[in-house]
């Protein structure tokens, strides 16, 4: 697996190794009296730790919102109140923030408590109950691009590791100083570095699971620039193509494409989108948009939300194979917020011509906004203008707008 990361990262990142590899390695060559349990428990609980510390930021409310509305199982009216005011106001209300700082705070005491209730069977029972639900209520939301099968195996491995061997203590990997080493460079630095300054990590090595603050990309073709993509061996078709197979009406098919920038939108990573369209594109009309993630599937053939792999490099990879010209498919970069950081960097770049334009949008105002503009700010979104962008548009008092 080391050996992949150096070859091809897709396969390393699709492995899981920030995950299977550290307990991979604790499995073969920690075998000896029972020590593997013992490093897996440490594993366990740091995923819980870091999953949880990702979790402050503005961002997490709005991931509840979007979450529980895609949710098979909560009726409309619970759904509704998820927003401040639906339809009309859909920014994430003060139960999503309370249902938010409650879930954060749940995922950091996990770890705590478990390892606090070592010697009582019954109250270790009770917070595995807590964890088994809080990871069942992730399930049940069937939340866009989450794992089922990884909360299936947190909830398998926290009862088998802290229920069924309540006896193996995690200070007892320090009887194997190698180990500790291992497990202090996965588990703390490589997380820490990658929550400080996430440009360098994947979100999935600095654990920041499901917290609503990712790198991502959104690629726009100008006009029919993405058939371009078609000379490549890809893993499939275009999604416009795909959703023709399977809608005739053409109205639905328009609102079926519009599903996944409106999602980008409604969660407040989107926000920096309204600075940086306007200096990415003349008038976003022209362009037809496709997330980087499913790019990245078409492709790779694989993705996970991981940013990185759908940035200029991929442009890079692909531009003289499909024959881009300049103009034709501009890309906007967005990297995660660090932890107790402020700001969202983020860049345009031109396949052809590199970087078009860059800049870092404060996160925290950006609260206060509409997921998008109407009116003459959807215009002014709409229209390319480098000297504002939209953000600034929105922010001018409502007397002079």
């Amino acid at each position: 697996m080391p050996i992949l990361r150096i070859t091809d990262k897709t396969l390393f990142l699709a492995a899981r190794a920030e995950h299977y590899f550290v307990a991979l390695v604790c499995l073969t060559f920690a075998e000896a009296d029972g020590l593997w349990i013992s490093a897996c428990k440490v594993i366990w609980c740091f995923i819980w730790f870091w999953a949880a510390t990702s979790k402050f930021n503005d961002h997490f409310p709005s991931v509840i919102m979007v979450m529980m509305n895609n949710g098979p199982f909560f009726p409309s009216w619970l759904k509704d109140r998820l927003f401040v005011s639906y339809p009309d106001d859909l920014r994430p209300s003060k139960l999503a923030a309370s249902i938010a700082r409650m879930g954060t705070a749940i995922e950091f005491s996990l770890p705590f408590a478990l390892l606090a209730t070592t010697h009582s069977a019954v109250l270790t029972a009770a917070v595995l109950a807590v964890m088994a639900s809080f990871h069942g209520y992730i399930a049940v939301n069937n939340p866009s691009g989450m794992p089922i099968e990884w909360n299936i195996l947190m909830v398998y491995g926290g009862i088998f590791l802290f229920g069924v061997h309540p006896e193996y203590g995690v200070l007892a990997v320090g009887s194997l100083p190698w180990l500790t080493a291992f497990l202090m460079i996965c588990l703390v630095a490589i997380p820490l570095y990658g929550n400080f300054v996430p440009r360098h990590i994947s979100f999935l090595f600095a654990m920041r699971y499901y917290a609503g603050n990712w790198a991502y990309n959104v690629w726009l073709f100008r006009g029919d620039s993405s058939k371009k993509l078609n000379k490549l061996t890809k893993a499939a078709g275009l999604m416009r193509e795909q959703l023709e197979g399977m809608i005739d009406d053409p109205d639905a098919l328009e609102a079926a494409l519009a599903m996944t920038p409106a999602s980008r939108f409604m969660h407040l990573e989107g926000r920096p989108m309204l600075e940086a369209i306007p200096r990415a594109v003349d008038h976003i009309d022209n362009y037809e948009w496709m997330e980087g993630e499913i790019v990245t599937g078409l492709v790779l053939g694989w993705n996970f939300g991981d940013g990185h792999l759908g940035n200029h490099r991929l442009v890079d990879a692909i531009r003289d194979q499909c024959g881009f010209e300049a103009g034709e498919l501009r890309v906007i970069s967005v990297e995660s917020q660090p932890l107790f950081g402020r700001t969202m960097a983020w860049r345009v770049i031109d396949a052809v011509t590199g970087v078009v334009d860059q800049g870092e949008t404060e996160i925290a105002p950006m609260s206060a906004l509409p997921p998008w503009p109407a009116g003459e700010h959807a215009e002014a979104c709409m229209r390319g203008n480098p000297e504002r962008g939209v953000a600034d548009s929105i922010r001018r008092p409502a007397a002079d707008s």
